[in-house]
């Protein structure tokens, strides 16, 4: 039976009828023109990287899911983000929200550290450092603890940076035991320093530890002991009950013989006067004058060192060494116990570095 079809087109024409055509799959046909199974597999491009995402998801600080409190301020954050640095919150994953000291942390010291979380370069403002420090340690994120001190251990940061931050510090009450490892950064600084109102106001404590200390640069041990000098004589007689443990710090076995034996005596400087003839510290400079004369006669033998246990002589160690040729007793040979000065002429000194710039005597240093 034959179909017709019209035409829509409105050619008229009959069609004939379509030939059957066997229902093969593409896996039926024949031979070599069979369509195989795909054996290789396929490697998808991807487009983002997690962490990179992760980041940006982040920064937008899009779906926060915990809260920051600073007293009345709170702040939506990531609460992984958090996590990551902060062990107390990984140890709680059920805590949704973390109250904070007022006291402690302000609101902008912890955009600062959320930002520092974020972001993988930050520039720290200078004025933040020392609170950034505080809040690291309350809630001990140790990785940031160590890019600070870093920092402050860095050539970058100068000597009279680092005293300013070991003054900032005993503000805060969690920082205080980092206050005397400050002041071991001060080396060529010391008599620049010296010369300041703030060493007059330094506590005993803190001037004890700076006169103990291997790193500080002088020219001469003379000029450690006239410090100590200048520091007790500023709150006379409240500083006199601190005389013997400040004296305790200055080597005077490494002060030039002269002097020690000078200052038995009255010398007329009466701010040097009545330190060194108290009893105690008369007694202490006839000790060490006699000590100077024994190892004047050191000679390396078994002998000498039994001799020297019986009236415990030990050298301390010497200072580091410094030499300004601004100075008018400074001498260029650190193997010599130095010249003897008046303490006048090193007030004078004092009083010229109070006029030059405070990384001057740290400079020298460097290029000795």
């Amino acid at each position: 039976m034959e179909s017709h079809f019209v035409d829509h087109m409105g050619s008229g024409d009959v069609l004939p009828m379509e030939p059957k055509l066997p229902e093969l799959s593409l896996k039926e046909y024949r031979n070599e023109h069979r369509l195989e199974p795909l054996q290789k597999d396929l490697k998808l491009p991807k487009q983002k990287n997690i962490v990179e995402a992760l980041d940006e998801f982040w920064k937008n600080s899009e779906h926060c899911d915990f809260l920051v409190r600073i007293g009345e301020y709170t702040f939506p954050c990531q609460r992984l983000v958090l996590m990551a640095y902060i062990d107390s919150l990984r140890n709680n994953p059920d805590v949704f929200d973390l109250k904070l000291p007022e006291d402690l942390v302000s609101p902008d010291i912890f955009i600062t550290l959320y930002r520092w979380m974020t972001d993988k370069d930050i520039l720290i403002k200078r004025s933040e450092i020392i609170q950034l420090l505080s809040v690291a340690n309350h809630l001990k994120i140790e990785e940031l603890l160590h890019q600070i001190w870093t920092c402050l251990n860095s050539d970058e940061f100068c000597e009279h940076g680092a005293y300013q931050v070991a003054e900032e510090v005993l503000h805060f009450k969690e920082l205080k035991e980092l206050h005397c490892p400050l002041l071991m950064r001060i080396q060529g600084f010391f008599l620049t320093f010296v010369s300041s109102k703030e060493f007059l106001q330094l506590e005993p404590e803190s001037l004890c530890f700076m006169l103990s200390s291997n790193e500080i640069a002088v020219n001469s041990e003379s000029e450690v002991f006239y410090a100590a000098i200048r520091w007790l004589n500023h709150n006379w007689p409240f500083r006199l009950k601190h005389v013997t443990e400040v004296l305790e710090k200055v080597r005077l076995l490494r002060m030039p013989k002269k002097l020690v034996k000078l200052l038995e005596s009255p010398r007329g400087e009466y701010q040097v006067d009545r330190v060194t003839q108290l009893a105690e510290v008369k007694k202490s400079l006839e000790e060490i004058s006699f000590a100077q004369i024994l190892m004047q006669h050191n000679d390396g033998t078994s002998l000498f060192g039994e001799i020297s246990e019986i009236f415990h002589v030990t050298v301390p160690q010497a200072r580091k060494f410094i030499c300004h040729d601004l100075s008018p007793y400074h001498h260029s040979d650190p193997n010599v116990p130095g010249r003897v000065f008046s303490y006048s002429d090193f007030l004078n000194y004092l009083a010229l570095l109070q006029t030059l710039p405070p990384d001057t005597l740290p400079q020298l240093l460097r290029r000795t």
